[in-house]
């Protein structure tokens, strides 16, 4: 029949497969391809998640895309979050899950992560501070183990181990470690570390880390100091700290200049009811809420960019006659965007398992997460801001 006498025409016939390269291309496809700028243009434009399956197309594609320039470019500026990530409360030290909370609830993806385990680390890990896409971490200690500092990108699983400080043969202990980055002005963190000085007892001293430069370096002179070092927040080129509690004090200190400095703080009544609530940043915009206990009203205030004051920015009324009993909750993060009406508060309702989303200009209130009944509970006060990023570390 046909088919066998063609079969039988095929034997001992070489066939030559044209390769893709020498196939005729459409022209605007051979310009794309030959001209980076033009393909950089093109990438900028594709989601963060979908430029890390592209890192595969090819050597070219890999370089353009892994290039500390280019993630740099890819990034908007200011660049929001766009989640939240908190740990389990049932989940051990040594095999830590975490979850996830999106801010659009309409169209929420895969979370990032479900865990830190590309982190090469059997004692587990715990994340101390996110900022701007990278995350600081660190391990659970133990007496057979000492603590390990990383620096991670959770979008790219891409991780750095911290080298050791000379002070921990001299048992200096940490008070609070802190990270500085700013994809905007450089592809490069700096860690800032302040521990015991060894020097002077009843001083702090403050340790340096760059990714640019290497190796941990002694900063200025010890100092004394009354606030809480272990939540630093980065803003305006400087890692803050206040105190939480007693008298209300801060203290800054400039990476640039390596300089420490105090900044005002907005008063507090003299009944000593109200408290320290929420003390952040979101693009490029440094935030403090403090309320009485039992209140559903309150300011929002915002540090100016040259420390002159704070300002009233937002006036908060969470009063919803027709929602439940908001009155026991707590300010789990603050979000800023290019737009004023973009400005939105995440509010974690502990005793409800739930955590909401409230517009501050548009003054609506919008269920984003409810883990009432849920298998695992989760622990709402140590959430972490989630920023998509392709920076290296």
């Amino acid at each position: 029949n046909t088919k066998k006498n063609l079969l039988l025409k095929m034997q001992g016939i070489k066939l030559k497969i044209p390769k893709f390269s020498e196939l005729e291309q459409p022209s605007s496809a051979r310009v794309v391809i030959s001209n980076d700028d033009l393909l950089i243009e093109i990438l900028l434009r594709v989601p963060i998640r979908s430029l890390l399956c592209f890192k595969t197309v090819s050597k070219r594609w890999l370089s353009i895309i892994t290039n500390p320039q280019f993630s740099i470019l890819c990034h908007p500026n200011p660049n929001r979050a766009i989640g939240l990530f908190f740990p389990s409360a049932y989940s051990l030290p040594t095999n830590r899950e975490f979850h996830y909370v999106h801010f659009d609830k309409k169209n929420p993806p895969k979370p990032p992560f479900k865990n830190l385990k590309f982190i090469r680390d059997s004692s587990g890990i715990s994340v101390l501070q996110s900022c701007n896409g990278l995350m600081l971490c660190s391990n659970s200690p133990s007496r057979l183990a000492k603590t390990n500092y990383y620096v991670c990108n959770p979008t790219t699983k891409h991780y750095t181990t911290l080298p050791k400080s000379v002070l921990e043969t001299e048992n200096s202990k940490i008070h609070g470690i802190s990270l500085a980055f700013d994809p905007a002005k450089s592809p490069h963190y700096k860690v800032v570390c302040v521990r015991d000085s060894v020097s002077s007892p009843q001083h702090y001293q403050i340790e340096i880390y760059s990714s640019q430069t290497g190796p941990w370096r002694l900063s200025g002179d010890p100092f004394i100091a009354d606030v809480n070092f272990s939540k630093g927040v980065y803003w305006n080129g400087s890692i803050h700290w206040i105190s939480t509690i007693g008298n209300l004090t801060s203290l800054c200190y400039n990476l640039d200049f390596e300089r420490l400095g105090v900044m005002p703080m907005p008063p507090l009544p003299d009944d000593q009811s109200t408290t320290i609530t929420y003390f952040g940043e979101s693009c490029d915009h440094l935030h403090l809420i403090k309320f009485s206990f039992s209140t559903v009203r309150f300011d929002v205030y915002e540090m100016k960019s040259d420390y002159s004051e704070w300002f009233v920015k937002y006036k908060v009324d969470l009063e919803h006659p027709d929602e439940l009993n908001y009155y026991n909750f707590t300010v789990l993060s603050l979000v800023r965007g290019r737009r004023e009406e973009d400005a939105f508060l995440v509010l974690a309702i502990p005793g409800d398992c739930k955590a909401m989303r409230y517009n501050i200009i548009e003054k609506t209130l919008e269920e984003l997460c409810d883990y009432e009944g849920a298998d695992e509970q989760v622990y709402f006060l140590n959430a972490f801001e989630y920023i998509e990023s392709l920076c290296c570390v």
